[in-house]
């Protein structure tokens, strides 16, 4: 399977290069190209420093709003896809977060992925955490979302069990973002309930990642979590020296030591 990586980022860059440097270690053949989410006038600053050897390229997110870009990443992507991704020659599009850590190849980390399907992380059933989970249980998520779910009806006569997951560590084929990027998509919620709502509407599988294991578990969080609660080194470490130990976290946002195969600060 073909893959390339597109690092989504906004900010820090001796921060991403250092992470950048850690995905080049274990993927040395995978190409990489940058989808950049910061301000405008931090552009030019960036390139200098993490274009090539680092990046293939970097594109700007063509909107100044911080808030869509945070919540939008699949339509930002869909933006870079049509200028940029659909003249590339690949199978698999792994969309990697500056602050997710990945301590192993692509292949083998993602080896329950299939080619053709969609890895969402933590993928579960709306159902059991629709109650708990803030986007949808309070405004304005809960009324975003019923209008979305009516519009996937009476548009594409949608009728299946819906599905929540979380961003970090989403990867997609190519024929997805082809006919994704072909719809009029509402802005309605976010991309960790709308890429699965419309990877079944195009009718494609949904496998989850393995990365989040545990939904609302303080000690999974220690490990992943989208709280902004940073993952300690030490956690880190402790899970590396296992044989079948944890090899992605998130959110970490230092820079690692790389040098002689050390991955403490």
């Amino acid at each position: 399977m073909k893959r390339i990586i597109v690092f989504r980022f906004h900010k820090d860059a001796e921060v991403c290069r250092n992470r950048i440097i850690l995905i080049k270690k274990f993927n040395p053949s995978i190409k990489i190209y940058g989808l950049f989410g910061g301000k405008e006038e931090d552009y030019d600053g960036f390139k200098k420093i993490l274009e090539k050897p680092y990046l293939e390229s970097i594109y700007l997110i063509p909107v100044k709003d911080n808030s869509w870009k945070w919540k939008n990443g699949d339509l930002a992507l869909v933006k870079w896809y049509n200028e940029i991704g659909k003249y590339i020659d690949f199978e698999m599009l792994h969309l990697i977060e500056w602050d997710l850590l990945i301590f192993g190849p692509l292949k083998k980390i993602y080896n329950k992925i299939p080619k053709g399907g969609i890895g969402l992380t933590g993928l579960t059933p709306l159902k059991k955490i629709e109650k708990d989970w803030d986007w949808i249980s309070k405004e304005p998520g809960k009324t975003e979302w019923k209008n979305l779910l009516d519009y996937s009806k009476n548009k594409f006569g949608y009728k299946k069990d819906s599905f929540a997951s979380l961003g970090p560590g989403t990867c997609m084929p190519k024929s997805f973002l082809k006919k994704y990027s072909k719809l009029k998509i509402p802005e309605l919620v976010h991309d960790e309930l709308r890429i699965p709502l419309f990877g079944q509407i195009l009718g494609f599988k949904l496998y989850d990642t393995g990365f989040y294991k545990s939904w609302f578990n303080k000690e999974e969080h220690k490990i992943f979590n989208c709280l902004d609660k940073e993952i300690n080194i030490s956690k880190i470490n402790r899970e590396l020296i296992k044989k079948n130990g944890r090899r992605v976290f998130h959110p970490y946002r230092k820079k690692l030591n790389l040098s002689d195969g050390g991955m403490a600060q």
